[in-house]
């Protein structure tokens, strides 16, 4: 398994994308440690998928082909971004229970939407039927190597930003961010520590890394709906994150609710549930961290409904 250069990937995504700021957490760190706060909810979209996105358009020759996509939101925003700024528009599916708000933003870069299924794992998998059916370019979330190369190029910047980093702490969904981030850092480090963290309701690729094989068991309803869902049978994600993750951590509901308040309170940004996990999840398990001076946190996300945080808040 050869995971296409990152570096690449950025020079060929770069005039598309922010590079977004590390911003070290004053509330974060303390005299031992210096935390950093990658800031993707910054990015095109409010999301790191515009990357992965990104990075597969421009990879691919779309010329005569219907784009198909599978998303509870973001990744599905991603895509639609990605195909206008090639003038082209896509199929994206979404699950019944996606959020209105995930829903405008594909909208709003010309995809069409289409309502499948009570999961992400639903809609993923018919819209790979479809696109199998008509001879489309379907494009994974997660399960498809220029997808993660171009998640990976978050870790090209992080390490230009500030190459002395020890530790980073990833939300796992399907495990695309993860993989190409942890790839690249442990190509140039290969002692950086990475912590995959997820919610407890929603656990699928850390579950099934326990268990060596992947299994879809039922998730509960999440904050973390960017990271929610179900994991395609055999993707590629799973021997990577195998490969490269070296602890887990679950959170609670309460957990990332309150990093989503003490982040608008203290870093004055706001951020959607997924990144919370992050956040979340170094604050659980900080004490157990000795000797890791430079901790990185991907705030993955900042696309939050406005009635999902008024019932946080």
């Amino acid at each position: 398994m050869k995971i296409p250069s990152s570096v690449k990937s950025l020079d060929r995504i770069s005039k598309y994308i922010y590079e977004t700021p590390l911003r070290k957490s004053d509330r974060l760190s303390s005299s031992t440690q210096n935390v950093y706060l990658k800031l993707e909810n910054l990015q095109k979209t409010g999301s790191f998928k515009a990357r992965g996105a990104l990075n597969k358009v421009y990879s691919s020759d779309l010329l005569g082909k219907e784009v198909v996509a599978a998303s509870s939101g973001n990744h599905g925003s991603a895509v639609s971004y990605a195909l206008s700024t090639k003038n082209l528009s896509g199929r994206i599916y979404v699950p019944n229970a996606a959020k209105k708000s995930k829903i405008k933003k594909i909208e709003s870069y010309g995809s069409e939407v289409i309502r499948f299924g009570e999961d992400c794992l639903d809609a993923e998998y018919e819209a790979i039927k479809y696109s199998r059916e008509n001879n489309c370019e379907f494009i994974s979330p997660y399960n498809d190597f220029d997808v993660i190369s171009g998640q990976g190029t978050l870790g090209v910047e992080i390490y230009n930003q500030h190459p002395d980093i020890d530790a980073i702490f990833v939300t796992v969904g399907g495990g695309g961010l993860i993989s190409g981030v942890a790839h690249y850092l442990k190509s140039k480090n290969p002692l950086i520590k990475v912590f995959g963290c997820s919610p407890v309701n929603s656990s699928i690729m850390i579950n099934s890394l326990e268990e060596n094989e992947i299994i879809n068991s039922e998730s509960k309803e999440t904050l973390s709906d960017g990271s929610a869902g179900g994991v395609e049978e055999g993707s590629i994600t799973h021997k990577i994150c195998k490969k490269y993750i070296d602890t887990t951590c679950l959170v609670t509901e309460d957990e990332i609710a309150s990093q989503i308040i003490q982040t608008i309170d203290n870093e004055k940004i706001i951020i959607e549930g997924a990144a919370a996990v992050a956040i979340a999840s170094y604050l659980k398990i900080r004490d157990e961290l000795k000797g890791l001076k430079n901790i990185a946190i991907i705030v993955c996300g900042g696309n939050i409904g406005s009635n999902t945080l008024k019932s946080i808040l």
